[in-house]
């Protein structure tokens, strides 16, 4: 409709009027014909807003409708200090344009248009688009487009309806906005609500808003986009908020607290929620519904994180290997919670860095397969737990579920490392039986290990961990009796256990082997060396007799390296038990003495003279001085094997009509049984030095 300047229509002088006042030029209960709204010709607004007739003032309170229908381009580009608009409950068919402008402030509450572009627009106030809607007919979009904008005060689209689906439906990039963006209160938008670079002071207000965008199946096809963001306050997508796209927010940086509990997000094979390098300088809370993934790798936050209740549903198109919730290198600077979470896939929090606690408590870690939570070089200030305390959130019940693997290989735990009604089940990584690994990790306080359920086919492995002490069910603390547990290089400075037991701590140390079935030394030794520092000698020697004898049949070369470990081992306990080699001395002792009477009696036993020897010598200091050739009790000089004239001895059989050498000849026998008593017992008398020297003891460190 042409605009004649000096032809007003009643309703424009209506609007003259009220704005000469002061006051708002309310149509809604004026209709039109067939109820339509009356008309206000955009070309009459554009110039009442310039100021260009002297007889139209503008007060203060700016150009103020209701009611109407603007009809025509509302075309306010390139001015400057316009006053304020608002065009309230209004139908606006064609665009409304202040790009490059100036306003005091501007609202389009309630209203139904199509497009609002504010390029570079500078607003003082505030700008409100509250409950605005597309306008019926043609193909309902709604466009608003505020790039590089300026405003001074909070951005309102309470309830809203906004529409360009696969489009920047709310478009605001590098757009500073000095209040809040606040798009609450059942706010939808059809497309993407495009926010890379915005600068906010106050927060951000998505409470019970739902985001659609699905134009694509792509990862960047996002329902938000707010990379490179900085937000001032709290940013609150929480209470009812539902997205259909991925929320991106890589880079950005919140003042305040991220809030998304509550909040359904879906993405189906993608991300669904994006904070690679995002900081966040309060806590994190999402306590949402997710199909897709969680994605935060070398993100920071400041406070806690809080995935209590957490919901991450697998895709249908998803591997073994995918992330569910991905913070590898994250940095956050209290807690963690994923008590009572649900996570089908992988977590990742490989060399991610905690300042506080890191709890698992009745959680459900999911991702048969694979690995359900990897956190190799993961460090952490607190504890870590896997048990559910009193009082804490625990919609599972008292178990907390692995399936799959949990690997906290090389990890630093400055506290303590507590399990209890922990179930570790399912297929693992590399088509193996379910894992639970802490190799290597640095544990600063004990491990607290009650009720861990395993299959038979699960690996537990401590190899190369340390921590401060063992406070641990031993029975039931490290999965099924026949689950391989490997302890090689794990050291514990103490067990703390109340009913410790060393034949239940033995059971618990026979299940490591090397992949050769042979025991290693180090793992009895190091429960040893911790029974010894706690003054349970006894138990500390029984579990080292318990590993010789282990070692003996698990570890021997061949029969000659099994008979003679076992000969040191029933002789001397394997140098830990004086009672073995006192017993064994007196034995031999008591074979020497029948072995002088046997010889002597047989005429075998002959003086230098050739007499039999009888009274010469005193069998058993004779028997003392063959054993112990390091003590001369003059016994061997008085006698020696010899035969006598009336020797009763085996001749023996002949070997060769042209020798004398005969097979079995009784002499010879006893010549060769005196060089073996004297052999054996020198041995005999080095394992007794070795063993009441206390060489072989365990020592207190």
């Amino acid at each position: 409709m042409a605009f004649d300047a000096n032809d007003l229509s009643p309703h424009e002088h209506f609007v003259v009027e009220r704005t000469r006042e002061g006051e708002i030029a309310d149509f809604s209960s004026v209709p039109g014909p067939d109820g339509a709204k009356p008309v206000v010709r955009a070309g009459f607004l554009r110039k009442l807003l310039l100021r260009l007739d002297p007889s139209w003032p503008v007060q203060a309170p700016g150009v103020r409708i209701k009611g109407a229908r603007i009809e025509g381009a509302l075309d306010l580009s390139d001015c400057a200090s316009l006053p304020a608009l608002a065009l309230t409950g209004c139908e606006i068919p064609s665009v409304i344009d202040v790009s490059h402008s100036r306003l005091t402030r501007l609202s389009v509450a309630d209203s139904k248009l199509r497009l609002l572009e504010a390029n570079q627009t500078t607003i003082d106030g505030e700008f409100s688009f509250d409950r605005i809607s597309p306008i019926a007919g043609g193909d309902e979009t709604l466009v608003l487009s505020l790039p590089s904008a300026r405003i001074g005060g909070d951005v309102r689209g309470y309830g809203a309806h906004i529409s360009e689906p696969g489009g920047r439906a709310l478009f605001l990039q590098s757009a500073c906005i000095g209040g809040s963006l606040l798009l609450g209160g059942n706010f939808r938008l059809d497309g993407c609500l495009w926010m890379l670079g915005v600068e906010i002071g106050g927060g951000l207000h998505l409470s019970s808003a739902q985001l659609t965008n699905r134009a694509g199946q792509e990862p960047t096809d996002a329902a938000l986009a707010a990379d490179g963001a900085h937000i001032g306050g709290n940013a609150h997508l929480n209470d009812g908020f539902k997205a259909e796209g991925a929320l991106h927010f890589v880079g950005a940086c919140v003042g305040g607290a991220f809030d998304l509990s509550g909040a359904t997000m879906k993405n189906d094979g993608f991300i669904a929620l994006n904070l690679a390098n995002a900081e966040i300088r309060d806590r994190l809370h999402i306590a949402a519904k997710v199909l897709g993934a969680v994605f935060l790798p070398n993100a920071q936050v400041h406070g806690d994180a809080n995935f209590q209740e957490l919901e991450i549903t697998p895709s249908s198109r998803r591997d073994a290997n995918d992330e569910a919730l991905g913070a590898s290198a994250a940095r956050i600077g209290g807690l963690v919670r994923f008590q009572g979470a649900n996570i089908k896939g992988e977590i990742d929090l490989a060399n991610a860095r905690i300042d506080g606690a890191l709890f698992f408590g009745g959680g459900r870690f999911l991702n048969g397969g694979g690995c359900a939570i990897l956190a190799t070089n993961l460090r952490v200030a607190g504890n870590i737990s896997f048990q559910v305390e009193e009082g804490e959130i625990a919609p599972f019940g008292q178990k907390t579920l692995i399936e799959g693997g949990a690997n906290f290989e090389r990890a630093r735990i400055d506290g303590a490392l507590m399990w209890r009604n922990l179930e570790v089940r399912g297929k693992g990584p590399n088509n193996g039986g379910p894992t639970f690994s802490f190799a290597d990790a640095i544990i600063a306080g004990p491990i607290e290990a009650r009720g861990l359920t395993t299959q038979a086919d699960a690996q537990i492995d401590a190899s190369g961990a340390s921590c401060a002490a063992l406070d641990d069910d031993v029975k039931a603390g490290w999965g099924a009796e026949g689950a391989r547990l490997s302890l090689e290089g794990f050291s514990y400075g103490s067990i703390d256990s109340a009913k410790e037991n060393w034949r239940a701590r033995l059971g618990w140390l026979k299940r490591t082997r090397d992949e050769d079935g042979r025991y290693s030394p180090q793992p009895f030794s190091q429960a040893a060396q911790a029974y010894a520092r706690a003054g349970k000698r006894e138990s500390a020697r029984r579990i080292l007799l318990a590993q010789h004898d282990l070692r003996a049949v698990s570890g021997a070369q061949g029969p000659i390296t099994w008979l003679l470990s076992s000969l040191f081992g029933l002789t001397s306990g394997y140098g830990l038990a004086p009672i073995r080699v006192a017993r064994a001395l007196a034995l031999y002792l008591a074979l020497g003495v029948f072995g002088v009477l046997a010889m002597n009696a047989q005429g075998a036993l002959v003086t230098p003279e050739g007499r039999q020897c009888n009274g010469a010598i005193e069998p058993a200091l004779y028997a003392i001085d063959v054993a112990l050739p390091l003590i001369d009790l003059g016994q061997q000089s008085a006698c020696a094997p010899g035969r006598t004239a009336r020797a009763d001895l085996s001749p023996g059989m002949e070997v060769s009509a042209q020798s004398d050498w005969r097979l079995f000849e009784g002499l010879a026998l006893w010549r060769w049984a005196h060089a073996l008593y004297a052999i054996l017992g020198a041995i005999l008398a080095a394992l007794a030095v070795l063993t009441f020297s206390g060489v072989m003891k365990p020592k207190d460190s």
